[in-house]
């Protein structure tokens, strides 16, 4: 080969492995870049479809999960469904409680969850139909803690802790909220409670002083229960200042359950009756005993649903309120 050739041979060669380094390069940058835009909280977009993240601290450790989750599931009615909702954020699947009734949720009604897919009971979600849903994000309880794993090999997952947050539907929202990304509508939607506190106040008048509720739950044949301030209608009544009945202001236990025979202990100005059991509420509303209840002879024993009353969400809570405007403001 002549000096001349070799040469160029030489220069080629040279411009050829230029090249190759320049794009490996290139490559290198790119894919330091997308890393960064998927799993870190930055903004460059270098994809179609770049996924921005953030760290959520919950009480199972922390996750990392889009900031602008698209496909969310919740795994519970009254402390997830309802809450999701209430910011304005539909959910494509959740779980249901009471498929043998006539409504599936607590606090949400049929028609306020319509498109929304059912993936099995609360207490068994299934997982089969969580995977073909395909989420970017997935919501569950603190006592489903023993799918945490299996969850979060299908999807980021976050524990809300209802005992963590001191059992508060308005901490309840706050958190969800602050994993959303939208603490600002969470305040709007607390705020617009306490217009609703503030105007029931103002109906009742002077007997709000004056009145003493009570509220039990119709636990079986024969059988009643009650439950702690826990309970988010006690935690409503406190806001509006109406006073429970003192046995159950002092109940320490989370669920008392007592025989129908004790049920004057449970009297008061109001009585509110909770159930969901067609069959024991009328053997209950036919019982000589409540004859003798104070309520009773001033008219004032009301029927209430466990679906609008039994709610950790606004979209309950402001059915509950519904009802308090409708039997406690005189006409």
């Amino acid at each position: 080969m002549e000096r001349g050739e070799s040469i160029a041979v030489y220069r080629y060669l040279k411009s050829f492995l230029l090249v190759i380094v320049t794009i490996a390069l290139l490559i290198g940058c790119y894919s330091h870049i997308s890393s960064n835009a998927i799993f870190g909280n930055s903004t460059l977009s270098t994809s179609p479809l770049p996924v921005v993240t953030k760290v959520v601290k919950h009480a199972l450790g922390e996750t990392r999960i889009p900031i602008k989750p698209q496909r969310i599931i919740v795994l519970n009615d009254i402390a997830l469904l309802d809450p999701v909702l209430s910011l304005g954020i539909k959910p494509i699947g959740t779980v249901s409680y009471f498929p043998q009734y006539d409504f599936l949720f607590r606090g949400v009604s049929n028609d306020e969850a319509a498109g929304i897919e059912i993936i099995g009971n609360g207490n068994q979600p299934n997982l089969e139909k969580v995977i073909k849903l395909k989420p970017d994000l997935i919501l569950m309880r603190e006592y489903q803690k023993s799918l945490y794993k299996q969850l979060s090999a299908i999807a980021p997952t976050v524990m809300v802790d209802l005992p963590g947050l001191n059992y508060s539907f308005k901490e309840n929202l706050r958190f969800i909220a602050q994993v959303l990304g939208e603490g600002e509508k969470a305040e709007q939607v607390i705020a617009q409670y306490y217009e609703r506190v503030k105007k029931l106040q103002n109906l009742i008048g002077e007997s709000l002083k004056k009145i003493e509720v009570s509220v039990i739950y119709i636990f079986g044949d024969n059988l009643i229960s009650t439950y702690s301030d826990n309970e988010t209608y006690n935690q409503v009544f406190q806001d509006i200042g109406i006073r429970l009945i003192p046995i159950l202001a002092n109940q320490k236990q989370e669920t008392v359950v007592s025989s129908i025979e004790v049920l004057n202990k449970y009297d008061a100005d109001v009585l509110f009756v909770m159930n969901d059991a067609p069959k024991f509420t009328r053997a209950f509303f036919q019982n000589p005993l409540l004859t003798q209840l104070n309520s009773a002879q001033k008219n004032q024993i009301y029927e209430v649903q466990v679906n609008r009353w039994w709610t950790y969400g606004f979209f309950g809570i402001n059915k509950l309120l519904d009802d308090l405007f409708q039997y406690l403001v005189q006409p």
